[in-house]
């Protein structure tokens, strides 16, 4: 009994410390929260709800495309939120979907999906035409793709795997050039890689998501530096999933665990917690996020099944 007791207070010792923790978190964060104006919601495609949306890109010319997991698809709205079209439904066959995560946007507006199902990257034009599709696999293992990016450049894909925690690049035809990470909490690996990005600078930001990090490489894989770290204060990551970035060159992460999107500078340094009012606005296990040339802010919100929309303020 008296063995028990101990063990119940330092349970109880542990969770006071970690409300300590939030209460710093919030009190900080209430004078530091960066501005935040509701424009609507995405909810609805094709007369049905989506359903653990994980994903969004923004295209040149306003149109969003979500991807919509639980439906096994890619759905697309106007600008304003109008629903205009439907990308793929549930299958393994050229133009389908098994349990898509990730979506990232070329400079010419193609579409490029991480099937995390069936193993593969599918390419479809500005409207929704299937061009091509490329397995993954790595040493004679099939590979789960998270999320993809394109290099503006010289169309490298960028791929992050699941079950083998690294970064994969392709060749435009879907020929792998190189791999990097693997599994490890040192500098460089990953445990979970999730959304990855590539900035104007041609830097790939990674967000590390049991490492509780976002990681920053050279095209080549080379690491130079990390964002964040394990924690629950304000410039600390509890579960990190979605990454984006301004005109400023900010960087936004979003905290699936917190429910918080934190900013930071072109420099990786903290600078606030997104919110209105003086105070840190609330998501619903925000996932993946995009910030367009028009300073709004999409949030892939899986648990509430939405994608919202913000315009950021100064």
């Amino acid at each position: 009994m008296m063995h028990r007791t101990r063990i119940r207070r330092v349970s109880n010792r542990y969770v006071c410390s970690f409300i300590c923790l939030l209460l710093t978190f919030f009190s900080f964060s209430l004078a530091e929260a960066g501005g935040l104006r509701h424009l609507f919601d995405l909810t609805h495609a094709a007369g049905s709800p989506l359903a653990l949306p994980s994903d969004v890109a923004v295209a040149k010319d306003g149109r969003i495309f979500v991807v919509d997991g639980g439906n096994h698809r890619v759905v697309v709205f106007g600008r304003n939120g109008k629903f205009l079209s439907s990308i793929g439904a549930k299958g393994g066959g050229k133009g389908l979907f098994s349990e898509p995560v990730g979506i990232g946007l070329d400079a010419k507006d193609r579409v490029y999906v991480a099937d995390k199902g069936n193993h593969r990257i599918q390419l479809f034009d500005s409207q929704g035409q299937l061009l091509r599709t490329f397995p993954l696999e790595v040493g004679g293992k099939k590979i789960r793709p998270i999320d993809v990016t394109v290099s503006p450049q010289d169309e490298t894909i960028y791929v992050t795997g699941n079950n083998n925690h690294s970064v994969m690049a392709y060749s435009a035809n879907g020929k792998l050039i190189k791999t990097w990470g693997g599994q490890g909490a040192n500098p460089g690996e990953f445990r979970y890689p999730a959304t990855l990005i590539m900035t104007r600078d041609n830097v790939i930001v990674v967000v590390d998501v049991l490492n509780s990090r976002v990681q920053l490489f050279e095209p080549d894989g080379k690491l130079l530096t990390t964002m964040g770290s394990w924690g629950v204060l304000p410039g600390q990551l509890f579960r990190p999933k979605g990454v984006a970035v301004d005109r400023k060159e900010r960087f936004y992460v979003s905290d699936s665990y917190m429910e918080v999107i934190e900013v930071f500078d072109n420099q990786t340094r903290f600078l606030h917690v997104l919110g209105r009012t003086g105070q840190p606005h609330k998501f619903t296990s925000p996932s993946g996020i995009a910030v367009d040339e028009h300073n709004r802010l999409y949030v892939a919100e899986m648990l509430a099944n939405k994608v919202s929309v913000y315009a950021l303020e100064p």
